[in-house]
């Protein structure tokens, strides 16, 4: 083989490589669900309402996910976002656990998920009064994951 021939195939070599691990590499590294929004039963203000969203992520990789429920935003159908209220998901953990579409549901904790860990947890959210989140967002440094939320409040 001439070396024109066998540098056409290192080429080819090296292009079959890089789509192959393109192709490795687009599978999803882990699974995002997300139901509600589920009406919490404090009042915070006359002008807001305090809703809860169940979320459950699986890691589909080898790698460490890191999640923290900050790192979560609510987006209605305008496209307004409302970021998650740390704060308000651990202070009313008995309020939304004991309600019957949720019973036993827990504080999405902040959590470092190993290969295949599923965890499922509620984020709490205030939201003007009236207004329905349809998206649950999870921002994550270099993406955002976007899961659709059904019609339950």
């Amino acid at each position: 083989m001439s070396a024109r021939g066998a540098q056409r195939v290192a080429y080819l070599l090296v292009a079959l490589a890089s789509l192959f691990g393109a192709a490795c590499n687009s599978s999803t590294p882990f699974t995002l669900a997300a139901s509600g929004s589920f009406a919490d039963s404090v009042v915070v203000h006359p002008s807001l309402d305090r809703v809860a969203i169940l979320v459950t992520i699986t890691n589909r990789s080898g790698d460490d996910l890191n999640v923290n429920p900050s790192d979560f935003v609510a987006r209605d159908a305008e496209h307004r976002i409302y970021a998650a209220n740390s704060t308000a998901t651990i202070a009313d953990a008995g309020l939304v656990s004991g309600q019957a579409a949720r019973r036993g549901a827990l504080p999405l904790p902040t959590v470092t998920l190993r290969g295949n860990d599923t965890i499922s947890g509620f984020v709490v959210f205030d939201v003007p009064s009236g207004v329905q989140p349809v998206e649950l967002i999870w921002r994550q440094s270099d993406t955002d994951t976007v899961a659709n939320l059904s019609s339950t409040r």
